[in-house]
């Protein structure tokens, strides 16, 4: 959250003095976004906390899953907070696959059979990267072959997951789906009843994927988001007579730091909105958090 120094630079570039609020990240202008992600993540929290008891797989899956995408949102307020939103992009990516993944559950005649799939599609994951170690290691360390967690490790790729064996390589490695549902990412996102997740896929996998990737436009980016900050700021330290109270229009790598945590919010939102093992935090609540971040960064080119 933004400090009373930080509250005062934003003030002294509307008086006309020397723009330090440029420099700043999160602010007193972005105050009510970071206090729906706050309430969201205590709300979600205390959801989690009223199951942790509870001896029900399908409820605990979903608390799982709730779970992760608290960690993930807590994960974007400190980095946007920190000025860094180029990584907290990838974290708004993590939050759309995670969305896009639970809303196809509706796709099957009942969740428990979408969610078993999930979960045994979750544990060859868990066993494939445990051989990659294994192997590793072996390869790299000389470490002995055939120990008894290594061939556990291989019983169970074997014997338990045939539903997601491929047909062999010519040279007779062993290939694997690579998601659960056997859809990428795109496509659960244009077979989702949502028709905005494919606008949230074009924006978060093509429009930030430099971002996310730290490619060399990144680096060029920042000189423009500069470029822009110092225009604003110079224009209004020309205004003359302008109020004290008057803050700088939100720009630059602020408005970049808007928009990546509206998105990760809202992706939140709606993905917890899709557990229904988990209390929810009512519509009214929902709604009153859903059309704060809108107002605040809707009209800044996120798809809501």
């Amino acid at each position: 959250m933004a400090t009373s120094e930080e509250h005062d630079a934003v003030l002294g570039a509307a008086r006309g003095g020397i723009p330090e609020w440029a420099k700043i990240t999160t602010d007193i202008r972005m105050r009510p976004l970071f206090d729906v992600v706050g309430e969201s993540i205590t709300a979600a929290e205390q959801a989690v906390g009223t199951m942790a008891e509870t001896k029900d797989h399908l409820v605990r899956s979903d608390g799982y899953i709730l779970t992760r995408g608290i960690k993930s949102l807590k994960s974007a307020r400190l980095l946007v907070s920190a000025g860094h939103w180029e990584h907290a992009t990838a974290i708004a990516r993590q939050l759309f696959e995670l969305l896009v993944n639970i809303e196809h559950f509706r796709t099957f005649v009942t969740r428990e059979e979408a969610q078993q799939i999930y979960n045994r599609f979750g544990l060859l994951q868990f066993f494939l990267a445990e051989l990659r170690r294994i192997e590793f290691e072996k390869k790299e360390k000389g470490r002995t072959a055939d120990t008894p967690w290594e061939l556990s490790v291989r019983n169970y790729l074997d014997n338990h997951c045939t539903e997601f064996k491929l047909p062999s390589r010519d040279d007779g490695v062993k290939r694997w789906r690579t998601s659960w549902s056997g859809k990428t990412t795109r496509a659960l996102a244009e077979s989702s009843p949502n028709p905005v997740r494919v606008t949230q896929y074009e924006l978060l996998f093509s429009a930030w994927s430099e971002q996310t990737h730290a490619t060399p436009g990144v680096f060029a980016g920042d000189l423009f988001l500069q470029y822009e900050e110092e225009v604003v700021a110079e224009a209004i330290a020309e205004i003359h007579g302008v109020s004290p109270e008057l803050l700088p229009p939100i720009s630059g790598a602020a408005r970049r730091e808007a928009q990546t945590l509206s998105m990760a919010v809202a992706l939140f939102i709606q993905s917890w909105e899709q557990l229904p093992h988990v209390p929810q935090p009512g519509p009214e609540r929902s709604r009153n958090w859903v059309e704060v971040v809108g107002s605040f960064a809707g009209h800044k080119g996120i798809p809501m």
